[in-house]
Parts: structure tokens; C-alpha cells; sequence
């Protein structure tokens, strides 16, 4: 069986059915002597080099989920790779921006840091999705899924510090293909998609997909009696016109809702006797989470306030591929995205009101005016939208050829625009912020095989980076009031703007000793480029700015990387065994951290620069023959600061624990960078077992790591302790293989666990408060998954 990807970064796929489907290597073998039968292996086709080409044969670290392993796997939330793409780490949300992380480089940034740079590159059909965007937080709709590790510098563009990760959507075809699913659980989740493809004209084919789905959380508002949920619906159509024999076209229209009802945190410790705000009017533990027990293991909160979210995308894409005649392909792929967001956030999490029981206070004792002794309901309202338009041309020549080469121009201008309003006296916001990006880069990339067993490969790119921050306030500091209107004039505007350049690219040696074993060695030189901390609110006019908020009118220093990696690539025993190993250590100098400072009421985003490092070894072995499908995955992460004097405290630090008090600061000098777990194990296994009128499908997965530290500031509470998943179905299939119907048990040992968690709500306290946001499938539920394909 031949599984062909196209499109941007990287693609590839391994058909395993049902369980086993993820794949970091390419063909599997066995040590039978007879040939291989027709479904005992797979070859995978990627464009991790935006060309075809045989994933075995390029020095490229990817790790692949087909459709059928996203269904088996239950990948429903972009978290969810955790468990079986060992170097990745993402901390799962339902409620806004999804930090990603790979081989323990991440980011930590909220809804407020807008304009900013996950380092991962987040691509649907190899377009990149803003950093921004809810987008691909929910994995629907999806044909395969692919991760490339590690920086990514030549072809993955400007967000491609850490790795990317890729969406593969359903595709047109000449082949009337049509696929249904159907998933419902004990706890409530339920899923519905369809997708199709064929021919509807001579030269005229397309696909058609829509999905919706409903998920449950376990987080329990115990004052609204209900659990947290999110909904998730839209479509896909993609026309494919072949206009010519060398000319072809194909637009795309895409449409998605996701919406979101309750927290995604719950406390989960605060220090014994702490009050939260100070006394006289500071609250205990006790008032504030009345019944719930603050520990980890918590998934209770109690709030009147409802939180929620609303995300609506509107994006679309044309591509058109001209064939020269010499084997050279010409491609423009055009795209439009957009982005409404809405979300309403909880402020304090809880049944008291704390806000005006300090308000009446500091009235009482005449510390503010009547005036400003405003009522408010603990929520903070953030709206806005995101949009992008992005044109690559590329041109590819014959990769047949001795010498083969491609090279591009791309261009991107995002606009991502927010509104804030929050009537806290004590911390007011009202404010439009908006950050601009516009990046031009031209790349190219040359491949010069000598002879049958070594190539060449060496790529430049050239990026220039402009950024803009245009913030308004309409609160005014120095009179203490809202301007007109609230949302009127008065208060601050303030518009910056920086520009940059940046030289990466990467070289690599490939030998092949044998036709089935390919050994490599690698350089890229990367970056991350400059950004505004765009949390900052401002406290004097641009006109006369005070040395407070001078300091965040320069967008920090630019990230600059250098990667090198070591590689194995096998293809064994008659195809049936692939055996894939690659070792690699990367220097990040000018690391942009990103850390809490919860030294004032609300907690504030400081974007700092530092310096780090990760090294690592990551291996993976499948094996398939006949109706046997194993795979076993690991990652070994060793990923730290080099160097970091100068970073904030963590809530409650004192100085025997290494924290300056006066300056609120601490060395984090060869600590562990956070949500970066020294060793992660992943396996699968899936035994088809053949009856006189069905098969019946049998299947197992487990998923270790050890302890990680969620958190950059070293909070001994933001631990996530070491542990294992373990998951269980038993199908049953048609001898066509064409439909199936799978019963399923997540978590079979009931664990519980966290994705997130974090110590940003400490600033209200006196002393140290965690939060923690427990995964979608920290609890043990059954479930049954109808499929039918044909």
C-alpha cells in the first residue's frame, strides 16, 4: 500500500488501521524470507523539503499520525499529541491560545501577548496559522498530522524555532471516496464527521468535509452545578480544477465555530494561613473555596461567574501548480485568514465578590472617591479578530536529477486586533490593542547527489521582519477616570514599530551504506524574531514617557539558534521493521523566556532574554507484518537555562530559596526549562485476528514520562509528577475492512492528571496560589467509535 502526502512543511502518513497508525518512521520489514505481502507494509511520500520524496531518504525528524491513529489515539484536543509524540509537549486549553513546546522548547504566553511567536510552527495544508489563532486547537477535519522536530529554519519560515506541526485536510480525487465516523462516550463527548472526494466533471474534482463535535471536561463549577464543555463545528471544500495538462488549480473555503462554556483551571494549593489580597479585608482559603479541598487531584471550582469563549474562522486558499516540461513544477499558493474572538474571563474564580468588599473599604477610609467605586462582576471581557493573508511562489526542478533544487518567495501580513475592558477599580483596563507583522523572505535550497550513496543538501533563507504595537487606553491614569463614554476619548495611545533582517539556513550530509540504512548529519542556523511585550499597560502618555514604561517601548532581542543533529534511518527485514534514531543538542542564544510577575495585583507577562540549551536523543521503532501492528516510541530531553540572572520570583519565594526579595528576582542559571520532561515512552500494539465473517481488532497503548516542572520560575506546586496512561479497545470489522465499530477505555487505571498548570493567580494572594487545568482524559471513560469508509 502507497500512502502519497503533498503540501507544505512536512507530510506523511502510515495507513496502520485503527490502533498502531502513528508512524516517526517510515517502511516497517519483517525477517520472513517469503516477499511481502501487499498490506504488510507502507511506504510514506513527504514534502518536508516542499518536494516528494521518501521519508527514509532525507535527513528530516517527523513524527506522523494518520486519520485512523488520530481515531484510535482519541486525539480530539492539539494536547493530545503529548501522549504519542514523545517530543512534544502542549498545554492543552480550551479556552484560548494553546502554548506549544518541542524537545522542550516552549512558550507561555495568555491571551493578553498578542503578536508573539510560539516557536512552533502551527501549519494547515503548509499555510502557518497566526500564533494568534484558536484554529488548531481542536483536531477535526484532519487527514494526517504531522510534527517535524527542531528548528526548521530554511523552509519552515519565521515561527519554525522549536519544530512545526502540520495539518493534512481530505483532498480531491478522481476515486469516488466517502468516509463516516461516529464516536459517543460515558461522560458525554460525542462526534460526528464526514468527508468525501471524486470527480465531478471531466478535469473537475473535489472533497467535501464536515464535522461537529461536543466535548466534556472534567473541571465541576460546584455553584452552577455543571462541568465545563466545548463545542466544535464546521466544513471544508476544496475544487480542483486541471485546466491543462500542465496547469492546474485548486480554491479551498473553510468555516469553523468553537465554543467554550466554564474554567479551565481550578486551584489546586495555596499556603496554609494565606489570605487572598491583605488584610483588613483579605479573604482565607475557606471564603473564598467554600468546599472545595485546595490539593492536587482537584477538578472543582465555585463561581456565579460564567466563563466562556467564542472562535469563528473564515479562511480560504487558491493554489496554482504549472508544469514547465523540464520536470519543474511553478506553484503560487495564495491563502485569506480570519479570526473573530470572544472570550469572557473569570477574574477571580470565585462566589465573592472581593472586589467590592475592598472598594466599600478603601471608600470607607476615603482612599478613593465615590466616583470610582464602580460595581464589578469579576469578569474581564476580551474581544477582537485576526487576520492574515500570506502568497508563496516556489519553484522546484526534477528531483531526479543529480543536481535538483527549489527555490521561493513568501510573504505574510498579520493583523491581530483586541479589545479589553475590565471595571476592577483597583486594576482597570480599557484598551484596543493591535499588533501588525509583516515578513518578506526569499529561500532556496540545492540537493547534489555524488553518486549512489552521498548527497549534499545545503538551503539559505533571507527574512525582514516588520512589527507595529498600536495600543489605545481609555482609562486615564493620572485623572483616575475612564474617558467619555468609557470606550471614548481620554488616556493613552502609543504606537511603536521595529524592524529586522535575519540570514538562516541549513546544510546536511547524507551516506547510505546500504539501499535500507541511511545515516546523517545536520546544521541549521535559526531564529526567532524580535517582539513587543504587548501586555504592558502604559501609565504616561508617549509624549513623555516615564523610565517604567520606556523600557517596553524596544521589542526584545532577537532569538538566534544553532542545531546540531546526528541520524539513523532504517528499513529492515523485508520492509517489515523500521528502526529510526537521531540525536541532536541546540543552542539558543537571546532565548525569549516568557514568565509571571506576581508581584502587583495581576499578574503580568515579562518577556526576557536568556540563554538555553536542549539535547536529546529520540528513537522509534514499528513493526508490521500481516495482522500485527507495533510501534514503540521514546524521547530522552535535557533542556535548560545557560543563562538567566535577573528572572522573576516565584509566589512566595524567600531568600533562603534563592530569591532576591528587594528586586524580586532569582538566578535561573541551568535550571530546567519548563513542561520539559527528561524521558517520555510511547507504545502501541493492535493484533487483527481474522473469523469466518469478521475480524476482530484488538488493541493496547501506553504512554510514560516522568516529572516536569510546568512552570520557568522553579514553583516547587507547578510539578506535574511522573506518570503512565494506559488505553484499551476491542472492534470488530467487516472482511471488506470497509466499516468497523470499536468499544474503547481511556485512562483504564483512573490517573489523574494536569496539562497546565500555573501560579498567575498569585498576585491576589499574600503569599503562593496554583492553578491547574486537569486533561480531558485525567479520569477513566468508555466509549464506542462507528467508522465507515469505502
Amino acid at each position: 500500500m502507497k500512502i502519497c502526502v503533498t503540501g507544505g512543511a512536512a507530510r506523511s502518513a502510515l495507513a496502520l488501521a485503527m490502533m498502531a497508525g502513528w508512524v516517526n518512521a517510515a517502511r516497517a520489514e519483517d525477517a520472513a524470507a517469503q516477499p511481502a505481502k501487499p498490506d504488510d507494509t507502507a511506504e510514506i511520500v513527504v514534502t518536508a523539503q516542499k518536494r516528494t520524496e521518501r521519508l527514509q531518504d532525507i535527513p528530516v525528524a517527523a513524527a506522523v499520525l494518520s486519520n485512523s491513529a488520530i481515531a484510535q489515539n482519541h486525539v480530539s484536543d492539539l494536547s493530545d499529541i503529548n501522549r504519542i509524540v514523545p517530543s512534544v509537549e502542549i498545554k492543552g486549553t480550551f479556552n484560548g491560545r494553546v502554548p506549544y513546546g518541542i524537545r522542550g522548547i516552549s512558550t507561555n504566553a495568555n491571551e493578553g501577548a498578542i503578536g508573539l511567536t510560539s516557536g512552533v510552527s502551527i501549519q494547515v495544508d503548509g499555510v502557518p496559522v497566526p500564533a494568534d489563532s484558536f484554529a488548531a486547537n481542536t483536531i477535526t477535519d484532519v487527514q494526517q498530522l504531522e510534527v517535524l522536530k527542531g528548528p526548521q529554519a530554511t523552509l519552515g519560515g519565521r515561527t519554525a524555532s522549536a519544530g512545526v506541526i502540520n495539518f493534512v485536510t481530505y483532498a480531491p480525487s478522481e476515486i469516488t471516496k466517502f468516509g463516516f465516523n461516529a464516536m459517543l462516550t460515558d461522560d458525554g463527548e460525542h462526534h460526528m464527521d464526514v468527508h468525501g472526494s471524486g470527480q465531478i466533471l471531466p478535469g473537475l474534482t473535489g472533497s467535501i468535509s464536515a464535522y461537529y463535535q461536543h466535548t466534556p471536561y472534567p473541571v465541576y463549577n460546584t455553584t452552577l452545578n455543571e462541568h465545563s464543555n466545548a463545542d466544535s463545528k464546521g466544513g471544508r471544500i476544496k475544487l480542483k480544477w486541471q485546466i491543462t495538462d500542465a496547469l492546474d488549480a485548486q480554491v479551498m473555503g473553510h468555516y469553523a465555530l468553537s465554543t467554550s462554556s466554564g474554567e479551565n483551571f481550578v486551584p489546586i494549593y495555596m499556603t496554609p494561613g494565606a489570605y487572598f489580597f491583605a488584610q483588613p479585608v483579605g479573604l482565607t482559603q475557606a471564603v473564598m473555596y467554600p468546599g472545595i479541598n485546595v490539593a492536587y487531584g482537584n477538578t472543582q471550582y465555585a463561581s456565579h461567574t460564567v466563563m466562556g469563549s467564542r472562535y469563528e474562522d473564515k479562511d480560504g486558499s487558491l493554489v496554482v501548480n504549472y508544469h514547465l516540461g523540464n520536470g519543474s513544477v511553478l506553484t503560487s499558493t495564495t491563502s485569506l485568514f480570519r479570526e473573530n474572538q470572544d472570550q469572557t474571563q473569570d477574574i477571580f474564580e470565585a462566589n465573592v465578590n472581593w472586589a467590592t468588599i475592598f472598594q466599600n473599604f478603601l471608600q470607607g477610609v476615603g482612599a478613593i472617591p465615590a466616583a470610582l467605586n464602580q460595581p464589578f462582576n469579576n469578569t474581564g471581557h476580551f474581544y477582537g479578530y485576526v487576520n492574515q493573508t500570506t502568497e508563496e511562489v516556489k519553484l522546484a526542478s526534477d528531483a531526479s536529477k543529480p543536481f535538483s533544487y527549489i527555490t521561493g518567495f513568501f510573504y505574510s501580513d498579520m493583523t491581530v486586533n483586541q479589545a479589553s475592558f475590565r471595571n476592577w477599580t483597583l486594576n482597570p483596563l480599557a484598551k484596543t490593542n493591535i499588533s501588525t507583522t509583516q515578513n518578506y523572505a526569499i529561500y532556496g535550497r540545492g540537493t547534489a547527489k555524488l553518486g549512489e550513496k552521498m548527497t549534499l543538501v545545503a538551503g539559505l533563507r533571507y527574512n525582514w521582519d516588520k512589527i507595529g504595537w498600536n495600543v489605545t487606553q481609555y482609562f486615564d491614569p493620572a485623572n483616575g477616570i475612564y474617558g467619555s463614554g468609557g470606550y471614548g476619548q481620554g488616556g493613552y495611545a502609543w504606537n511603536l514599530k521595529d524592524s529586522s533582517s535575519a540570514l538562516v539556513g541549513d546544510a546536511a550530509i547524507q551516506f547510505k551504506p546500504t539501499r535500507d540504512v541511511m545515516v546523517y548529519g545536520s546544521y541549521t542556523r535559526g531564529y526567532k524574531p524580535r517582539a513587543f511585550n504587548t501586555v504592558h499597560d502604559f501609565a504616561t502618555p508617549q509624549t513623555a514617557p516615564s523610565a517604567a514604561d520606556l523600557k517596553f517601548t524596544t521589542a526584545t532581542k532577537r532569538e538566534t539558534i544553532d542545531s546540531f543533529e546526528l541520524g539513523l534511518k532504517s528499513s529492515l527485514l523485508d520492509r517489515h521493521l523500521t528502526f529510526n534514531l537521531a540525536a541532536y543538542y541546540t543552542k539558543y542564544n537571546n532565548y525569549q523566556a516568557q514568565l509571571f510577575d506576581n508581584s502587583g495585583l495581576i499578574a503580568v507577562l515579562v518577556l526576557a532574554n536568556a540563554d538555553a540549551r536542549t539535547q536529546g536523543v529520540e528513537g522509534d521503532l514499528t513493526y508490521v507484518r500481516g495482522n500485527t501492528r507495533f510501534n514503540l516510541s521514546g524521547a530522552y530531553t535535557d533542556a535548560k537555562f545557560t543563562s538567566f540572572p535577573g528572572a522573576v520570583c516565584y509566589p512566595g519565594q524567600t531568600a533562603a530559596q534563592g530569591c532576591n526579595v528587594a528586586a524580586n528576582s532569582q538566578d535561573l542559571t541551568g535550571k530546567p526549562l519548563p513542561s520539559s520532561p527528561k524521558f517520555k515512552l510511547t507504545g502501541s500494539v493492535q493484533q487483527t485476528v481474522p473469523l469466518d465473517r469478521f475480524n476482530v481488532l484488538l488493541g493496547g497503548n501506553v504512554s510514560y514520562r516522568t516529572s516536569t516542572n510546568m512552570q520557568a520560575d522553579q514553583n516547587p506546586y507547578t510539578v506535574q509528577a511522573g506518570f503512565a496512561l494506559v488505553d484499551l479497545s476491542l472492534g470488530f470489522q467487516n472482511k471488506a475492512q470497509t466499516a468497523s465499530l470499536t468499544f474503547f477505555v481511556n485512562n483504564l487505571t483512573n490517573h489523574m492528571y494536569y496539562s497546565n498548570i500555573e501560579d498567575f493567580f498569585a498576585s491576589a494572594t499574600s503569599a503562593n496560589l496554583v492553578i491547574g487545568q486537569p486533561a480531558r482524559d485525567s479520569h477513566r471513560y468508555f466509549g464506542g467509535r462507528l467508522s465507515v469508509n469505502f
